[in-house]
């Protein structure tokens, strides 16, 4: 199977991260080791989601989301995990060795578990300048090298704001800032 349907697949469950079923991805990530794109309601047409992952050795395959409210939200799936739907668990978050912030995961589906982010917190703030991070629950402890966070979390607010601004027909490769469409027309009379 080639990377792409791979990367695919695994997008398509992250769907479920929003609660609904979705389509895509429309446009590319492509940051460092994290890939995705933007994401669309399925039964609606109307723009969710933009998202990137990154597959790890463990199996863990590791999101980062925003959604079309600037909704922050990080995921995890594994496809041995067997969990059941909407069961809520305590996940301890560490950046750097630093102190560890306490979050709520929450299963969306059988293999996958959503965090939700506080849109302006110190954690968004870490995990966007962290080298590394550990996740413990339920008595594991789950390790991750973070790659290019910094540049990141910037791209898939762009996809967001890109998509929103001129629409999911146009979306293209969101890990290169865009000029808004008018400027860029106006760039090129001059």
């Amino acid at each position: 199977m080639n990377g792409k349907v791979v990367v695919a697949a695994v997008l398509a469950i992250a769907l479920s991260i929003v609660n609904a079923q979705a389509r895509g991805p429309y446009g590319s990530i492509n940051v460092g080791n994290w890939k995705g794109g933007a994401f669309t309601n399925d039964q609606t047409g109307a723009f969710s989601h933009c998202v990137a992952g990154a597959s790890y050795d463990s199996g863990i395959y590791f999101m980062v989301m925003i959604d079309q409210v600037a909704g922050w939200s990080l995921g995890f799936q594994h496809s041995k995990w067997s969990l059941t739907n909407n069961q809520s668990f305590p996940i301890a978050l560490t950046f750097d060795g630093k102190p560890p912030f306490y979050v709520q995961g929450v299963a969306v589906g059988e293999s996958l578990v959503r965090v939700p982010m506080p849109t302006d917190s110190a954690l968004i703030a870490q995990f966007r300048k962290a080298k590394a991070m550990t996740a413990f629950t339920q008595g594991q402890l789950f390790q991750f090298k973070l790659d290019r966070t910094a540049v990141l979390l910037p791209t898939l607010a762009n996809c967001v704001a890109v998509v929103k601004q001129q629409g999911i027909a146009n979306a293209g490769d969101f890990s290169q800032p865009s000029l808004p469409r008018s400027l860029s027309l106006q760039q090129r009379h001059r």
